[in-house]
């Protein structure tokens, strides 16, 4: 999730007084890390620039563990918080804002949510005297973006909602009642022919697909969506991925052909 590769483009609407009311903003990683108090910090940056940037900065920065995400605002003293833990369970709660109470939200469900790239993604909803949410793995809360655990004690109601989610240049998912996500993704992820052998996979992975099709490169996430795995310039008869780094789980591949087409599958690594 916290990674210059994902790409969210939203509908900011700022709710106070000399602010701008509403805005499209694309919203997205330094691809640097930065160290504070010991630990390694992604800054979240945005650009209204629809194109690509300049880029600003929000003063903001996340760091994911374990599948919790912690923030830290503006190197300012306070220690950092927790703004998502995808280990919850119904009836976990988390709190955050400055009236703890207000803000304290209940996990009410948990299940599954699967978008253009037919990944299973954990999804926890939680209620709270505020509004009802809901996190997403891999993408954060999709209506409040990473601002959320502040906001109940503030005002009432998201100043934020995703309009689309792109990840290395790929859509994976669009709000159904909006037509433009005005986003760098050049296209949406395609289900297709890939056969890929063993399965369980151990060492070694071979992939096969239709017709001999040129790769231009395969892509392994976790099941987070994050990308672990990245192999460039794939002979045609030579489509095998050196696995022995990826720790055993279930994953998902994502093949990019030279002619700008994608395919997925999924696999079972046993090293």
């Amino acid at each position: 999730m916290i990674t210059p590769l994902n790409e969210w483009v939203v509908d900011y609407k700022h709710p106070l007084p000399g602010w701008p009311s509403e805005t499209i903003r694309r919203y997205t990683f330094s691809a640097d890390s930065v160290l504070i108090d010991g630990k390694y910090y992604h800054e979240l940056i945005y650009s209204i620039n629809m194109s690509g940037g300049p880029w600003m900065s929000e003063g903001f920065f996340l760091r994911e563990e374990n599948g919790r995400v912690y923030s830290k605002y503006n190197f300012n003293t306070l220690p950092e918080k927790l703004i998502y833990d995808f280990n919850f369970g119904i009836g976990d709660s988390i709190t955050g804002g400055n009236n703890t109470n207000q803000a304290t939200r209940f996990v009410i469900q948990v299940d599954s949510r699967q978008f253009l790239d037919n990944v299973p993604r954990k999804s926890i909803v939680l209620d709270s005297p505020c509004w009802e949410s809901n996190w997403v793995e891999g993408i954060g809360e999709m209506e409040a973006l990473f601002y959320s655990e502040g906001f109940c004690s503030l005002w009432d109601g998201n100043p934020i909602y995703i309009r689309c989610f792109s990840t290395n240049g790929q859509m994976l998912y669009q709000r159904p009642d909006v037509s433009g996500c005005y986003t760098s993704a050049v296209g949406d992820v395609e289900m297709g022919a890939i056969q890929v052998y063993p399965n369980p996979a151990s060492g070694i992975l071979y992939v096969e697909t239709e017709n001999e099709e040129e790769i231009r490169s395969i892509q392994i996430c976790n099941s987070l969506g994050v990308i672990v795995l990245n192999k460039n310039h794939l002979l045609p008869f030579n489509k095998s991925i050196d696995i022995t780094a990826l720790t055993s789980g279930f994953y998902t591949g994502l093949v990019h052909f030279k002619n700008g087409g994608t395919k997925i599958f999924k696999v079972a690594i046993a090293n």
